[in-house]
């Protein structure tokens, strides 16, 4: 069995533990979106199929919103299956910057998370999975998991959010307030061409989305008369 199978394998069963906002789907679509721009943009850019793939497979292991301390040394599973150290570690390294809380926690530039295609394309293919169709699908489920309310028009809507907001209202908020404080902040924040013009297709079916939210809700609501 090849180092990716048995990758698979470890992520199908790790990933049994979550709710379906971060299951074995999402999973695979981001696998099958990261490995689309990587083709694409490696027409241009000399890009490390191998470690996209294998970094889009491991993306959520450790996932902090699920768990506080890293359970799975991911360098180590990767070397004790066959892959040399040098793509394991860089893996490990992507799988630790890939997340939207990581970029609001950086405080500086860094030449190797603006330069690494391979953390591109694997940050774009994750956040294409937040926005949208699935992203909306997404969003809700994560709240019903966390029992948040859908929709609350009472919550302050933190525009400008920083890590120490994001990570203390992560398990607060409503469904739609999640929208304005990350989701719609995600099409700007694409790395890759191939991402920015896909995400930019499933942003507009968002902003589309929140305002039949609006109007929905409007109906029938006095204030709005």
């Amino acid at each position: 069995m090849d180092i990716v199978s048995k990758t698979e394998n470890f992520v199908q069963e790790y990933m049994r533990q979550f709710d379906c906002s971060h299951d074995w789907h999402h999973v695979e679509r981001v696998v099958r979106q990261a490995l689309i721009i990587a083709k694409t943009e490696s027409t241009h850019t000399p890009i490390d199929i191998l470690v996209v793939h294998l970094a889009a497979l491991l993306h959520d292991v450790n996932d902090a919103k699920y768990t506080k301390e890293p359970t799975v040394s991911i360098a180590k599973f990767l070397t004790s299956n066959g892959l040399e150290e040098e793509k394991a570690l860089l893996i490990s390294r992507i799988i630790d910057n890939v997340s939207f809380r990581k970029e609001l926690k950086a405080d500086e530039k860094s030449e190797w998370r603006d330069s690494c295609m391979e953390l591109a394309c694997v940050q774009d293919a994750d956040r294409l999975d937040a926005v949208g169709a699935f992203g909306i699908l997404r969003c809700a489920a994560f709240s019903g998991a966390r029992n948040r309310p859908l929709h609350s028009p009472q919550d302050m809507i933190t525009a400008d959010i920083t890590f120490e907001d994001y990570v203390k209202e992560s398990n607060k908020g409503s469904a739609i307030a999640h929208f304005h404080e990350k989701l719609l902040k995600l099409c700007s924040m694409m790395k890759t061409k191939t991402g920015k013009q896909e995400a930019q297709h499933r942003h507009d079916f968002m902003v589309q989305f929140l305002a039949q939210i609006d109007a929905e809700y409007a109906f029938g609501n006095v204030n709005e008369a």
